[in-house]
């Protein structure tokens, strides 16, 4: 049995190898690694924190129950995102819905908007201002929503968890050129919608 404290010395690897051997305790080091990053991405994805809570949670019971056919071919968190972006979509799917619950940050959307990111980012002093903000964010967020969702989620991994390419890849199982053009397109769409709604 792996000890907490010894556990958090231990590389991803090792406590796959650790779990894959029967040892539970080795799991828990995983989620508490990564619980906060996984629950970032399905927020993201899917806008509602209810939501986002259950499919975190589901996503630590599907690896668990897999773990033993873990084989290393991709990292760890990669594999946990896999997880975490299919029971998004079929969140989405199965609800019918894009649920909404609090706004996107304005900053993790620079790159899709960077002049609206920069302008709203600015120190805001009156309430004026503030709900001025508050109503940009909804409206960025109902942007990103509107995304198809393969669009949606190498948005949210590229800008929101930092991924390259080639990790945004191996989550979403296709080529590295597939996920740069889904990005571009991404883009696109968003500076598009938030044009037409007169945000830039």
């Amino acid at each position: 049995m792996v000890l907490l404290k010894e556990a958090r010395r231990i590389p991803d690897t090792g406590l796959v190898a650790e779990c894959q051997s029967g040892d539970s305790t080795a799991f828990d080091e995983i989620v508490r690694r990564y619980k906060d990053r996984v629950y970032n991405v399905v927020f993201r994805f899917l806008g509602n924190h209810e939501d986002a809570l259950d499919v975190s949670q589901e996503v630590f019971v599907r690896a668990y129950s897999s773990i033993r056919k873990f084989k290393g071919d991709a990292k760890v968190y990669t594999w946990l995102y896999s997880i975490a972006a299919n029971l998004s979509r079929n969140r989405l799917r199965d609800s019918g819905r894009k649920g909404r619950d609090q706004g996107t940050s304005l900053e993790a959307l620079h790159e899709a908007a960077p002049s609206v990111a920069q302008a709203a980012s600015a120190t805001l002093d009156t309430p004026r201002e503030a709900a001025e903000r508050s109503e940009m964010d909804e409206v960025l967020q109902r942007c990103l929503e509107e995304l198809p969702d393969h669009y949606r989620m190498a948005f949210v991994l590229r800008t929101f968890e930092d991924l390259s390419y080639e990790e945004i890849a191996d989550v979403m199982g296709c080529p590295p050129g597939t996920v740069k053009s889904r990005l571009n397109q991404a883009r696109k769409l968003l500076r598009e919608r938030l044009e037409s709604l007169a945000v830039l």
